[in-house]
């Protein structure tokens, strides 16, 4: 989306600190929560072991785990893995959190801009959720990634449609390993693309 302003740069001085949430709820299809965690931790290990990155993987699925690891912070990186989707009837991307119960808790893309927004050391947010970069046409920023950026996330990665198993954890290293290095946003973005075509 074209902006008026110039891009500056948000630097962090390392390590980089990644906060992880899986969320899978009871009445959706499970995650395997290990794997998907397993993945994450191999994409980054390398940049681990050189002090440059630190992931925390985050205990709850509610909303409420959320905020209060936030406190907790500060975090550069929020990366997220779960169910996403796009509610054409509201016009708006959600993502799908668990309540207090286990079931499902649908965030919507504001909602989830008002839990990170306020993070000043917030620099990105990594939505692995399916269609968490799907608009309406009508309306660019519709989207989840959109609505967190909107709110004050400097920079979201999202998906616009499913990806493979393999995709995911072929980008989520090449993009940290990018990132991890001093590489900006969009430039790791390219590369991740480039290790997946791969």
């Amino acid at each position: 989306v074209p902006l008026q302003n110039a891009i500056e740069p948000l630097l962090v001085e390392p390590p980089l600190r990644i906060l992880a949430m899986v969320a899978s709820p009871s009445d959706y299809d499970p995650l395997d929560v290990g794997r998907e965690k397993g993945r994450l931790d191999s994409a980054v290990a390398k940049l681990t072991e050189r002090g440059l990155v630190e992931l925390t993987w985050l205990d709850g699925q509610t909303p409420q785990d959320l905020l209060d690891e936030l406190q907790r912070g500060p975090w550069h990186i929020f990366h997220f893995i779960g169910h996403g989707g796009f509610d054409a009837a509201r016009g708006e991307g959600v993502v799908i959190f668990a309540g207090e119960d286990g079931s499902s808790r649908r965030l919507t893309g504001p909602d989830l801009g008002l839990l990170l927004g306020d993070h000043g050391p917030l620099r990105l947010a990594v939505l692995n959720s399916c269609d968490s970069a799907r608009g309406d046409a009508a309306d660019v920023f519709s989207s989840t990634a959109a609505a967190l950026v909107r709110r004050g996330t400097p920079a979201v990665v999202a998906m616009q449609f499913e990806i493979t198993d393999t995709a995911a954890i072929e980008f989520s290293r090449y993009f940290y390993n990018a990132i991890g290095s001093g590489v900006p946003v969009d430039a790791a973005v390219a590369r991740a693309r480039r290790g997946v075509a791969l």
